[in-house]
C-alpha cells in the first residue's frame, strides 16, 4: 500500500505541450508571469506553509465524515467588468445574474450532485461561499458591481483587456470579453483563466477572472462548471491532475505513466491524468490502494483513512464534462487560502471590507446609463469594415439603444448635421433605430434614456459621417492638408475607441509645408505599471477621401494613387514591425469596402528605428508610394479609406512610432511617378528621394525651353540636359547611371530668366 505523494513538478511546466485542447488558461498564465516575476515561487512557498498550519487545525481524519467545512457563509464581493464592442459579449445583466446563482449553488452544494458516483458521495464538499455583486465601488459611490467598457481590446487581449480593476485586496475582479487569446495562442480553446494567490501577491495588477463571453451562463457547450473551477484556482486549488494545462493520454504519455506527479495537494482527490471533455467515471489509469495516515496529538494514536482507488472524474478541477463536486479536502484548502494574508484574500471576508464594499445589501435600484451603438443595415456591428460609421448624403443609417444600469423605459432619439430640421424619435419598443440626414459632413445623435430610477443622456457630435454625393475630378487634385482654407471637412478621421492612437491633421510637419495627416501610433505609455492594459494592437482608426471621379477616358490606362509618407518603429527587431496601413475603395458610397493595398512591416518605415517620438527632419526622411487603382475601382464615385492598424513590441507596448502621410493625388502616369505640382511651385523631382531614375517636373504658362543641370555636393556636374516646354507640364529624365552614388544633389532649372534649384536625395 502507498501512500499518496505531494510532489509538484514546477521544473516541466514549460514543457507541457500546446497541441492540445486547453479548457483553461491558468497554469499558461503563471508560467507567463513567473518568468517576469520569480519571486512567485516564494509566495507559493509561503502560502502552502500557511494553508497547512491551518489544515493541521483541522482534525482532517474526520474531514471525510463531516457534511460541511463550517457552517458561516463567507460573502466575496464581486465586481463583473464588460469588455465589449456592442457584440454578443456585451452580455446582459439578466445573464451575469445567472452567473452568479450558478457559481453560489456550486459554492454552497445547491447544485445536482445525484448522480455522484457512490464511492465520492461522502466526500462531496459544501465550501459556503456566497458570491454577491458590491453595491459600493471604490469611491463609495452605489453601484450595482457591473461595469461597461467599449474597447477593441475584447477580442482576445486577455490580461491587457482588464480595464478598470477595482482593488482585488477588496473586490474578485471577472473580466469578460469577446474570446480568449490564449485559445489561438495555446494551439486550442480556453474558455476562462484565473490568477492563482501567489501570482496575484507578485502581480496584482492582473488579479481576477477572465472569461470568454460564451461562459457566461450554462447554456451551449459550457456544463456550467466553467466560472466555479476558475473560482477554484483563485482559491489556490489546482487541477486534479496536477500543474498541468492538458489531461488526458496526452498527460499519461508525457508523464510515462507516473500518476504520483499528477499531485493537487488534496488528499480526497486521488490520483489521476484527467480527463478533456469526456466522461469515464470507470477510469482506472492511476488505479492502486490509496490512503492517508495522519498524525494524532495522542501519541501513539494516528488516524487511517482509507481514500477511494478511483479517479475522482466529477471533480470541478478536472476537465471531464460531468463536473459537478468539490471535495471536502479542497473545500478546507479554499478555505485555508481565504484566511491567508497571500494577495489579501483573507481582507475580501474581512469586516470593514464586507461594509465598504456594501456587499451584504441589496443591489439599488440606479438611473440608467445612457448609450448607443452604430449598427449596419443588418442591425448589428460590423468591426472588420466599420461601413456603418460613413455612408453618402441619402442613405439610412441605423443605431442601437445600449443603455445599461437600469430597466430602461423609454427612449429619445435626436439627429443633426447642421442641416435645416432636427429629427427626434421617440422609441419605447425597438431597440434600433434609423435615420436618413439631409445635409453632408458630421452629424451629432443623443440618445435620452428613461427608467423609473431617472433619466440619462448621451451625446456624440461626431456619432457618423455622411459623405457628399459631388465627387472631385481626379486629374489635377492634389491634397495637401493645408488647415487654412482646405477642405479637411471632406477628409473625416474616425477615432472609433475615443484613444491616443488616431490620425489627426497637423501643421507642424508637412513634406512641402508645415502640413501634413499623421497617425499617433506612438505609444507614451511607461513600460510597467502603466502598460499593464491597453496595448494598442487589436485597435484601427480610420481616414476617408472625398469622393473622386476616376471614369472615363483620363484613366482608361495608367491610373494610381499616389502619397508622400514617412515613418518608423521604436524597435529594429524585425519580429515587432507589425503595424499595417490598409488602403482600401469603395465605389457604392462606402457599402463594401475591397481592399486596394496593405503596407506591412518595414514598407511602413523610411528611416532606421528610434526610439523617441519622430518627426521627418527633411525631404529626406520621405518616400513616394504609388498604388494602382484596378479598372473596378475606375467609376464616376470612388472613396478611399486609410486604415492604421498599430502593433506592439513584447505584446504590451507599442511598436510604432508617428506615421506621416502627404500629397494625396491620383495620376495617369506612370507606376511610380508623381506628376501634381503645387499651384505655387513650378519644379519638383519625384521621387525624391530615390534608388533609381528621377524626374524632374516642371510647370510653365508660356513656351520655352528648360536647361537642366544636375551637380553632386562638391559642385561636379554629373548630368546636363535641356528640353522644349510647350505651356504645360513637361517631365525631364534624369538617368539612374548618372547618379548612382548615395548621398545629395542639386538640380538646377533654368527656363527663360528664371532659375530654381531643387535638392534630390539618393538612398
Amino acid at each position: 500500500m502507498v501512500k499518496k505523494a505531494l510532489l509538484l513538478l514546477t521544473a516541466v511546466l514549460g514543457l507541457a505541450s500546446t497541441t492540445h485542447a486547453q479548457f483553461c488558461g491558468t497554469v499558461k498564465e503563471a508560467e507567463a508571469i513567473e518568468i517576469i516575476h520569480p519571486e512567485v515561487a516564494t509566495y507559493r512557498a509561503d502560502l502552502e506553509r500557511q494553508i497547512q498550519a491551518q489544515l493541521r487545525k483541522m482534525d482532517l481524519s474526520k474531514l471525510s465524515r463531516t457534511t460541511a467545512a463550517g457552517d458561516t457563509v463567507r460573502n466575496i464581493p464581486v465586481v463583473v467588468h464588460v469588455i465589449h464592442d456592442y457584440g454578443v459579449e456585451n452580455v446582459s445583466d439578466a445573464a451575469i445574474y445567472t452567473m452568479l446563482k450558478n457559481i453560489n449553488d456550486f459554492y454552497n452544494l445547491r447544485n445536482d450532485t445525484s448522480q455522484v458516483v457512490p464511492e465520492f458521495k461522502k466526500y462531496v464538499g459544501n465550501a459556503k461561499f456566497n458570491f454577491a455583486l458590491a453595491t459600493k465601488d471604490p469611491s463609495g459611490n452605489r453601484t450595482k458591481g457591473i461595469t461597461r467598457t467599449y474597447s477593441y481590446l475584447t477580442y482576445g487581449k486577455d490580461d491587457q483587456a482588464k480595464i478598470g480593476q477595482w482593488s482585488p485586496a477588496s473586490y474578485m475582479n471577472i473580466w469578460v470579453e469577446s474570446f480568449i487569446g490564449q485559445g489561438s495562442e495555446g494551439g486550442g480553446i480556453v474558455a476562462a483563466y484565473a490568477v492563482e494567490p501567489p501570482t496575484a501577491a507578485a502581480d496584482p495588477y492582473v488579479d481576477g477572472i477572465m472569461t470568454n463571453s460564451q461562459f457566461i451562463t450554462t447554456t451551449g457547450n459550457n456544463d456550467g462548471a466553467t466560472i466555479p473551477h476558475e473560482i477554484g484556482h483563485y482559491f489556490n486549488l489546482s487541477h486534479t491532475f496536477g500543474p498541468y494545462n492538458f489531461a488526458g493520454p496526452a498527460l499519461k504519455t508525457f508523464l510515462s505513466g507516473n500518476c504520483a506527479s499528477t499531485d493537487d495537494f488534496v488528499d480526497d482527490t486521488p490520483p489521476t491524468f484527467g480527463q478533456e471533455f469526456t466522461c469515464d467515471l470507470n477510469d482506472t489509469s492511476c488505479q492502486r490502494p490509496y490512503f492517508k495516515v495522519y498524525a494524532s496529538s495522542v501519541p501513539g494514536v494516528d488516524s487511517l483513512v482509507d481514500y477511494p482507488d478511483t479517479e475522482n472524474t466529477q471533480n470541478i478541477m478536472n476537465y471531464a464534462s460531468c463536473k459537478n463536486m468539490f471535495t471536502k479536502g479542497q473545500v478546507a484548502r479554499m478555505h485555508a487560502a481565504l484566511h491567508s494574508n497571500i494577495a489579501s484574500r483573507n481582507h475580501l471576508i474581512d469586516s470593514v471590507n464586507q461594509i465598504t464594499t456594501g456587499v451584504n445589501l441589496p443591489i439599488p435600484d440606479l438611473k440608467p446609463n445612457a448609450d448607443f451603438s452604430v449598427v449596419n443595415s443588418s442591425f448589428v456591428v460590423n468591426r472588420t469594415n466599420a461601413t456603418h460609421f460613413f455612408l453618402c448624403s441619402g442613405q439610412t443609417f441605423y443605431f442601437r439603444n445600449q443603455s445599461w444600469n437600469d430597466t430602461v423605459s423609454s427612449v429619445t432619439w435626436k439627429f443633426n448635421n447642421n442641416s435645416p430640421a432636427t429629427p427626434t424619435i421617440t422609441n419605447t419598443g425597438s431597440a434600433v433605430v434609423s435615420n436618413t440626414f439631409s445635409g453632408t459632413g458630421w452629424a451629432s445623435v443623443s440618445l435620452i434614456a428613461t427608467s423609473n430610477a431617472g433619466i440619462d443622456t448621451l451625446t456624440r457630435d461626431s456619432a457618423v459621417y455622411v459623405a457628399s454625393n459631388t465627387s472631385i475630378p481626379a486629374l489635377g487634385y492634389f491634397e495637401e492638408f493645408n488647415q487654412s482654407g482646405g477642405d479637411l471637412d471632406k477628409w473625416p478621421l474616425f477615432n472609433y475607441y475615443k484613444n491616443s492612437y488616431k490620425w489627426e491633421f497637423i501643421n507642424n510637419n508637412g513634406f512641402y509645408d508645415k502640413n501634413c495627416v499623421r497617425y499617433d501610433g506612438f505609444d507614451t505609455r511607461t513600460p510597467g505599471i502603466e502598460t499593464i492594459t491597453g496595448t494598442p494592437q487589436g485597435d484601427f482608426d480610420d481616414m476617408y477621401t472625398p469622393a473622386f471621379d476616376l471614369s472615363g477616358s483620363t484613366f482608361s490606362g495608367n491610373c494610381n494613387l499616389n502619397f508622400m509618407y514617412a515613418g518608423t518603429y521604436i524597435t529594429s527587431n524585425s519580429y515587432y514591425l507589425n503595424d499595417t496601413l490598409e488602403i482600401d475603395y469603395s465605389t457604392d458610397c462606402g457599402q463594401n469596402w475591397p481592399t486596394l493595398k496593405n503596407l506591412t512591416k518595414a514598407e511602413l518605415s523610411t528611416i532606421g528605428s528610434q526610439s523617441a517620438a519622430f518627426a521627418p527632419a527633411s525631404m529626406a526622411d520621405w518616400r513616394l508610394r504609388s498604388i494602382n487603382i484596378p479598372a473596378g475601382a475606375k467609376t464616376s464615385k470612388t472613396f478611399f479609406r486609410f486604415r492604421y492598424k498599430p502593433g506592439t513590441f513584447s505584446k504590451s507596448f507599442g511598436s510604432g512610432n508617428y506615421f506621416y502621410l502627404d500629397r494625396f493625388n491620383v495620376s495617369n502616369d506612370p507606376l511610380g511617378l508623381n506628376t501634381l505640382l503645387p499651384e505655387d511651385r513650378g519644379v519638383i523631382i519625384s521621387p525624391n528621394p530615390t534608388n533609381g531614375n528621377a524626374f524632374v517636373l516642371i510647370k510653365e504658362s508660356t513656351a520655352t525651353t528648360a536647361h537642366l543641370t544636375v551637380t553632386d555636393l562638391t559642385g561636379k556636374v554629373v548630368y546636363t540636359t535641356q528640353q522644349a516646354i510647350n505651356g504645360t507640364t513637361t517631365r525631364i529624365e534624369i538617368p539612374a547611371s548618372y547618379i548612382g552614388v548615395k548621398g545629395m544633389y542639386m538640380v538646377q532649372v533654368q527656363t527663360g530668366d528664371q532659375v530654381r534649384t531643387e535638392k534630390l536625395v539618393v538612398y
